[in-house]
């Protein structure tokens, strides 16, 4: 049962006990009691019709009275414009608005969200995905062309030395280096291993043999002559030796393990800390670059690039899960490191929350004026009963409560002004007015 049914019940029985009282009143009309109950269901009965007329009057014309009622429909535009004022500016101020973004943590929740999907390896796995999806939806070679402009563009500010010098130790860490040896590794053991391999050799040495002959004396040559006839020097078999030792070689330089592996890499790591205090080699860097740069295939070597970037690996045969490409590998040491200060760093955490909060808390005042706007149009697009219905369903309650108060406080005066009127101004108040009227 809600309250307006209740108040309805009320008042109805406010006037029943009023018509019982009133009968009782005429035919016993010296009693005390029935006439205390006369007058009290009489003023109740006055404080509930009056109360039920005042709360109808906000929304409708009571009994077709319209002098003063329907209060809502005829004030419908200042009843909007207060409902939106009072949600935008005490609702929805700015003041509290900005009190509650405050108290939100954004970079906590964020990070404690992106700890859960697995911190730098997550979001790396992410930016690798769209950056590869934006890749796939350019045209390489337009592509290509537009990042070798940029790159020529700022290259001159650029000092490639300590760049070269962190790629060493970059490489070194991750084992792009091995790679890269065994790479070079390979590439020369088949070359090596041609025939045309040793045919170069030979002429390597004919050349030597000529150079000899020509600076030796007449001796030099009479002994080189025996030597030769004698089948003591032999290009072919040297030639062959040779090319053996140097696949040998190559086959110790695969060895991950072997010194020569070793002292090839420090020496290559030796030479790159070097590059610093060599004013001649800084120079011969910064002309390989610009040749490099202005050279025709440096937009191919970009677009072979991107299109490396854009495939995707497949899964391995054992295992649905496809091993990190290079782009992953390439991005998530640089991701993990910014992962790492961002997670520790609490006080990075409070400036990147207070700029979430400043920049919202702006965006909001900017667009504050929207609120008010919302609840206007909203209201404006109600008719007047769906405007009362409103307003009932929020405050409906509380003035039905008003009209069952207005009967109950209606009684309790009633009975103050019986007891008043039989017990203080009829015996005490009266006689001395009328004794004073009698005298004047």
């Amino acid at each position: 049962m809600n309250y307006h049914k209740k108040a309805n019940i009320t008042l109805a029985l406010v006037f029943v006990f009023f018509i019982g009282a009133a009968g009782l009143e005429h035919y016993y009309p010296n009693s005390f009691g029935i006439s205390l109950i006369y007058f009290v269901s009489e003023a109740a009965l006055v404080g509930g019709i009056a109360d039920w007329f005042a709360v109808t009057a906000i929304f409708r014309k009571p009994l077709g009275w319209g002098y003063h009622t329907a209060l809502i429909p005829r004030n419908r535009e200042k009843v909007i414009e207060a409902v939106a004022s009072m949600v935008q500016k005490e609702l929805l101020g700015l003041d509290m608005i900005r009190s509650k973004i405050e108290g939100i943590p954004f970079i906590e929740t964020l990070l404690k969200y992106l700890e859960k999907e697995g911190g730098s390896h997550y979001l790396t796995e992410k930016l690798t995905f769209y950056i590869r999806g934006y890749l796939e939806k350019q045209d390489t070679r337009q592509l290509a062309h537009k990042l070798a402009e940029f790159l020529r563009d700022n290259a001159k500010t650029w000092d490639l030395t300590p760049k070269i010098q962190g790629l060493s130790g970059w490489a070194l860490e991750y084992g792009y280096l091995d790679q890269g040896l065994d790479w070079v590794a390979e590439e020369l053991w088949d070359k090596a291993s041609e025939g045309k391999t040793k045919k170069v050799i030979v002429h390597y040495l004919e050349e030597i043999k000529e150079e000899k002959v020509a600076n030796g004396g007449a001796i030099f040559r009479t002994m080189l002559g025996f030597i030769e006839m004698s089948d003591g020097l032999n290009l072919d078999d040297a030639a062959e030796a040779l090319q053996v030792e140097l696949l040998l070689t190559l086959r110790m330089l695969k060895d991950p393990k072997h010194p020569l592996r070793f002292s090839l890499k420090d020496t290559f790591l030796a030479k790159t800390v070097e590059l610093g205090r060599d004013s001649q080699v800084k120079e011969k860097i910064e002309q390989w670059k610009e040749a490099v740069l202005a050279g025709a295939f440096f937009e191919e070597f970009l677009e072979s690039i991107i299109k490396a970037i854009c495939v995707v690996p497949a899964p391995s045969t054992f295992s649905q899960a496809s091993e990190p490409d290079a782009l992953y590998r390439a991005l998530h040491p640089y991701i993990d490191q910014y992962w790492v200060i961002v997670r520790e760093n609490k006080v990075f955490q409070k400036m990147i929350n207070a700029f979430i909060a400043d920049t919202l808390c702006q965006v909001i005042k900017n667009e504050h004026d929207l609120i008010g706007n919302i609840v206007r149009e909203t209201l404006a697009s109600y008719t007047d009963q769906d405007l009362n219905q409103f307003v009932e369903d929020k405050a409906g309650n509380d003035l039905q409560w008003i009209r069952i108060n207005g009967s109950m406080i209606g009684g309790v005066v009633g009975l103050i002004l019986f007891l008043f009127l039989n017990f203080v101004y009829n015996p005490l108040i009266m006689p001395v007015i009328r004794e004073f009227i009698q005298i004047y």
